[in-house]
């Protein structure tokens, strides 16, 4: 299997910005988080839903969702209803090193080629791509189309969104923090190897956030497949205390 590498790009900025991963990222942590707020009433000791509910269907609903308030009511605590999810966040770790990149072919078997031949062994190209991302640009697509219209000439307001795509991981996100550790120097002064650190969050307003959403789907369905029927079984309402009253 090829080695694959990933990408932190914006081809509409101007100018375009493409950061390719010089080695693999050493972490990536993923967080999400959503908030919820407590619901105004504990419900009521009675099947008042049921009362309402006026068919089959309704009626079975109507008693399901009864017998939940009365797990409110036994406890004392209001339910938590659900209000709005957070951005998903991306932390990673990664270095870049100008002595060597070892996923360039080598000149001979088993001798290396010294320094990174993309850029000249040098790594100040790669982390001016990172800090573009931190500062405001242009975009293409929004401010250059709108000058072309009514708006007049501005200078740019906010900082470029980074696509991320790394393995499965394919969304658009803006950079709200960068990290650049140097931790080795040329004589000239000039970085040789430098640590990185950045956060990304998920700009939700993309058409990369609609395609994940189904590509999550997809993969749900998948693992259907790794499942085996006691593992529905477990997981049905009520499994573990019939189990239990069952083994007294």
């Amino acid at each position: 299997m090829p080695r694959k590498t990933g990408y932190l790009a914006n081809i509409t900025n101007i100018p375009p910005l493409i950061f390719r991963f010089q080695f693999n990222p050493e972490l990536l942590s993923e967080k999400k988080s959503y908030t919820y707020r407590e619901a105004n009433n504990f419900g009521a000791w009675k099947f008042d839903r049921t009362a309402e509910a006026s068919g089959v269907v309704p009626t079975i609903f109507g008693i399901l969702d009864d017998l939940k308030e009365f797990g409110s009511l036994l406890v004392g605590t209001k339910p938590l209803e659900a209000d709005a999810g957070k951005p998903r966040t991306f932390a990673l770790d990664f270095v870049l090193d100008a002595r060597s990149l070892p996923d360039i072919p080598t000149k001979e078997a088993g001798t290396p080629i010294e320094g990174d031949k993309r850029f000249g062994g040098r790594i100040e190209p790669s982390l001016a791509v990172l800090r573009s991302f931190m500062n405001p640009s242009w975009d293409l697509l929004s401010d250059i189309l709108a000058w072309l219209g009514p708006k007049k000439f501005c200078p740019p307001t906010r900082p470029p969104t980074c696509n991320l795509k790394l393995g499965d991981i394919d969304l658009e996100c803006v950079m709200t923090d960068l990290n650049i550790k140097v931790t080795k120097f040329k004589p000239d002064l000039s970085p040789e190897r430098a640590e990185v650190s950045l956060t990304l969050n998920e700009q939700t307003h993309s058409i990369a956030t609609s395609l994940d959403s189904i590509g999550r789907i997809v993969e749900v369905a998948k693992s259907y497949g790794q499942l085996e029927t006691s593992d529905v079984v477990q997981v049905l309402p009520g499994a573990g205390l019939v189990q239990s009253i069952f083994e007294l």
